[in-house]
């Protein structure tokens, strides 16, 4: 299974971090956390755009510490200016979303914490597989096209 989240966090709210990332990792998601997933001596905003572009979802963790990290806000831009899924989770209660996502609907992880996760680890796992499958089909149809040129008469 091919499928790629970015996670936009603070480095204040780690265990959280950790805990989501562990989370999808056990379904063989991959998982983008830039405490880990940056190599040593690599640029890391390029690095930052480039997973962002490249992600399938892009998960916010929002805390009174991530609203006020001037990385969290530029990743939630260029997510948004990729069209992104953005799945905000609200960990603290009382925070408000930035003015320009707003409008989404987020997962309240301050209200019950495992509900929270589980929803997002279904939605992740089930938007996984729906990816494998049409991945799965496109390569399916692909290897046909080739097989007809192979064996058909020019």
């Amino acid at each position: 299974m091919s499928y790629s989240v970015f996670i936009s966090y603070s480095t204040k709210d780690l265990e959280t971090v950790n805990y989501v990332k562990d989370l999808l990792e056990k379904y063989s998601i991959q998982v983008y956390v830039a405490e880990y997933s940056t190599p040593i001596g690599v640029d890391l905003t390029n690095h930052i755009k480039n997973s962002i572009t490249n992600c399938d979802l892009f998960v916010l963790l929002w805390s009174s510490n991530s609203k006020n990290s001037e990385w969290v806000t530029q990743e939630i831009a260029l997510a948004r200016a990729n069209d992104k899924t953005i799945i905000p989770v609200v960990l603290e209660p009382n925070l408000d979303l930035p003015v320009f996502i707003k409008n989404l609907k987020y997962l309240e992880a301050y209200t019950n914490t495992q509900n929270a996760f589980d929803y997002l680890k279904s939605y992740v796992y089930d938007a996984a597989e729906k990816k494998s499958r049409v991945d799965g089909l496109v390569m399916l149809g692909l290897g046909a096209a080739f097989f007809y040129l192979l064996t058909s008469d020019k």
